[in-house]
């Protein structure tokens, strides 16, 4: 009769160990994989993605002769490829304070501290 219940007991206890462990590996965060595109959650607070959308509006002035003005990121992602791409859709205002969305594509490799405008284009209203 003991037996049957240390068998028991430890069949138990390995179900409640495996469905511990099984709710930690879902509980973490995604890693991002090379090549694929993740969604950065709360783009317009999180400081990198609005720092690099504030270097995509000075860069693309810089190249075109305009004169837009940063207002926030709206959304973005990164993709990890040797560096991360940043894809941003950015608020942006021109010279007579009209809001356009633009969407810009930066490179940047964090560890030579350099930054590349990929894409920058109008998007439709």
């Amino acid at each position: 009769m003991k037996q049957h219940y240390f068998l028991l007991l430890s069949l138990l206890s390995l179900l409640f160990l495996s469905a511990c462990f099984s709710a930690l590996a879902t509980s973490r965060p995604p890693v991002a994989l090379g090549g694929r595109w993740t969604h950065i959650k709360d783009a317009h607070k999180n400081l990198r993605a609005v720092a690099t959308g504030e270097f995509a509006v000075k860069e693309y002035n810089k190249q075109s002769g305009t004169n837009l003005t940063f207002v926030q990121v709206v959304k973005g992602d990164t993709q990890v490829v040797d560096g991360t791409n940043f894809r941003l859709v950015l608020a942006v205002e021109d010279e007579k304070s009209k809001k356009m969305d633009y969407e810009a594509v930066v490179w940047e490799d964090i560890h030579r501290r350099y930054r590349n405008l990929t894409s920058f284009r109008a998007l439709l209203q």
